[in-house]
């Protein structure tokens, strides 16, 4: 199973030739796992960041790109889950055109689940590890 976010390409999203600037693309990866926790989790994204002070932040990425995306497309973000370990997991994202379905980005970004006061990795909790367990 995998979550999907329909994103918009804005004017802000594109360099000078038009097409979605590179690092954008991870941009669109986060606002999907952001949707992600307001659809699917029991706590919106910033109430784990803000209220809670826990969070997921990246430690490492893989991706590839492999069409382009321009202003006014329509971006199909699909998020699942490959690996759920200790205190991190591993999302897999595809970006797709909506217009044609043809694959623009994919990537493997691993994340660790940690404490924001003290930047101490912590095991992920049961219900994350349920949550993320919902797309694996």
């Amino acid at each position: 199973m995998a979550f999907t976010s329909l994103l918009k390409i804005r004017f802000d999203d594109v360099d000078g030739a038009g097409i979605v600037y590179y690092p954008q693309f991870f941009h669109l990866c986060h606002k999907a796992f952001e949707d992600f926790f307001d659809d699917a989790a029991s706590v919106s994204y910033p109430q784990l960041i803000n209220d809670q002070r826990r969070g997921f932040p990246t430690v490492a990425i893989q991706s590839d790109f492999s069409a382009p995306l321009r202003y006014g497309d329509i971006a199909l973000v699909k998020l699942s889950i490959g690996k759920i370990g200790r205190t991190s997991a591993i999302f897999h994202y595809e970006i797709r055109r909506k217009r044609d379905s043809k694959l623009c980005f994919s990537a493997q970004i691993t994340k660790v689940f940690m404490n924001l006061d003290n930047n101490k990795v912590l095991p992920v909790p049961d219900d994350m590890r349920s949550l993320l367990e919902n797309i694996l």
